[in-house]
């Protein structure tokens, strides 16, 4: 079996459920949400990413800040066999579009309205482009666009058994993700990491 982040996501969910695996911000508080919590919400994801069409070999993109919202749809995406790729939040509406098209994203998630307002002046010219997803909070009146909820919820549509299999059929050298230059000098440029890159990055960070 190739070992990956998302073998060691699933490893954390089993062998420390209760830990936590990240703090947010609620009201005043900090908030924890646990390893197996965690996983459980990547795995809800990836069903959701299934349910909306994403093959492997597809990508996916994402514009907004970080949050947890960005982590679990960043790993979902590489879940189902797809690489999702970052966008600066400064980026203007043609900018967002470069990395959208190139990267041949079907299904980006946006922070805000800030940020969908961006892809509304460029979806129609894109043609891969399905589905915008929202990030909790930001509802918006769209047939295009889920919140973040509904997007969930998408998942309930998917076996479990698909998220297993597709996981497990991923390769060492296979695309994980796309880390997109700032385009100072000429055209943003993709930068293409594996899974072996990140399972080796990850493993010398311990």
């Amino acid at each position: 079996m190739t070992d990956t982040i998302l073998h060691r996501l699933h490893e954390n969910g089993r062998k420390r459920p209760n830990a936590p695996a990240y703090y947010e911000k609620i009201g005043t508080a900090w908030v924890p949400t646990s390893w197996k919590e965690f996983t459980d919400q990547v795995r809800q994801a990836a069903r959701a990413l299934v349910a909306l069409g994403v093959q492997p070999g597809q990508n996916t993109t994402i514009l907004g800040f970080n949050r947890s919202e960005w982590v679990i749809f960043d790993l979902a995406s590489m879940m189902v066999g797809g690489a999702p790729a970052g966008i600066y939040t400064t980026n203007s509406p043609h900018e967002c579009k470069y990395v959208v098209e190139n990267s041949e994203s079907s299904v980006i998630l946006v922070e805000n309205q800030n940020q969908w307002d961006k892809m509304n002046q460029v979806r129609d010219d894109i043609p891969t482009l399905k589905h915008i997803v929202l990030m909790n909070g930001t509802e918006i009146d769209d047939e295009m666009t889920l919140g973040w909820e509904a997007f969930m919820a998408k998942g309930d549509k998917t076996d479990e058994s698909i998220i297993d299999e597709r996981m497990n059929s991923l390769e060492p050298e296979q695309l994980a993700t796309l880390i997109y230059t700032s385009g100072t000098t000429g055209p943003p440029k993709g930068v293409m990491l594996s899974h072996k890159n990140l399972a080796v990055t990850a493993a010398h960070s311990q």
